[in-house]
Order: structure tokens, then C-alpha cells, then sequence
């Protein structure tokens, strides 16, 4: 962790034209990694704050432009907030559009593409997630039905794990 300057980290994720979409996934696999193999969340958090860096992750996804690859880590690195603090979740619910962002990505998921799916199924842990603790913005978004439709039309294309936590 000490390796890690959080500030240009920071920078490298709000990076999304052309080349500099390279720089956001290695501090996207980065961030992903920083969280993961963690061993101390306070310090991890302070290194990487939710208040900062959930922003920057969510509006990510904001970005209609944004590939499946570089979303699908991001997802990731979200779910890896959610996993370690429920107070990640007001920090998602509020940046503007977030939800409904990630509702839509399954809307499109395209099934036959390996990377695509692998979104989708994340997408689905973050909204799992999410509804835990602030259900009514995942209603809100249409959630609810995204994801059946999700399960009704593709549920048997996805790992199961995703379906039945």
C-alpha cells in the first residue's frame, strides 16, 4: 500500500479518452488489488477513501463510452467497497444516475461476449448489495425489473453463484 500515491490513482481513474482508457484500467486493477489483499480495511480507507474514490467509480459508469473490460473492474472495485462497509452504499445511491447506470448495463449485456457477461454477473453483486441496505433506490432505478428480466432471459447462461448468494 505504501507504493501507492492515492492521489494519482485518483487521477488515472477519471482518465477515459482513447489512450488514457489503459491508465484507468491499471489503476482500476490496481485499486482492485489495493482492496482485495488488504489487511487492514481503516488504513486501506484511509488510503483510499470511499468518499472520494466511490465517486470516481461511478461515474465510470456514467460514461456511456466506457468498454465492458474497463466496467467490468470497476464493478469489481465497488463490490469490493460494499463487501467491507454498508456505509459505501449511501456513497453509491448518491451520485446522480449511478444505479440506473448499472441497471442498464443488462439491459445490453451481450451474452456470447465472454467480458460482457462477466460485467453483467458483477453488476448484479453490486445491485444485490445495494439492495441489502438501500432497497428503495434499486427499486427506483428499475432495478427490480432489470434484474428479473436479467435471471428470466439469461439466468441459465451465468454462474449460478450470481444468481443465489
Amino acid at each position: 500500500m505504501a507504493d501507492v500515491d492515492p492521489d494519482t490513482l485518483l487521477e488515472w481513474l477519471q482518465m477515459g479518452q482513447g489512450d488514457e482508457r489503459d491508465m484507468q484500467l491499471i489503476a482500476l486493477e490496481q485499486l482492485c488489488m489495493l482492496l482485495l489483499m488488504s489487511d487492514n480495511v481503516d488504513r486501506c480507507f484511509e488510503t483510499c477513501p470511499p468518499r472520494t474514490f466511490l465517486p470516481a467509480l461511478c461515474k465510470i459508469f456514467l460514461d456511456e463510452s466506457a468498454p465492458d473490460n474497463v466496467l467490468e473492474v470497476t464493478a469489481r472495485a465497488i463490490t469490493y467497497y460494499l463487501d467491507v462497509s454498508a456505509e459505501c452504499t449511501r456513497r453509491i445511491v448518491g451520485v446522480d444516475g449511478a444505479i440506473k447506470a448499472l441497471c442498464n448495463r443488462l439491459v445490453v449485456v451481450e451474452l456470447n461476449n465472454r467480458t460482457s457477461r462477466d460485467l453483467a454477473e458483477q453488476c448484479v453483486k453490486v445491485l444485490e448489495l445495494i439492495c441489502t441496505r438501500e432497497s428503495g433506490a434499486v427499486f427506483e432505478a428499475s432495478g427490480l425489473n432489470c434484474v428479473l428480466s436479467f435471471i428470466r432471459d439469461s439466468g441459465h447462461l451465468v454462474h449460478k453463484d450470481t444468481l443465489w448468494n
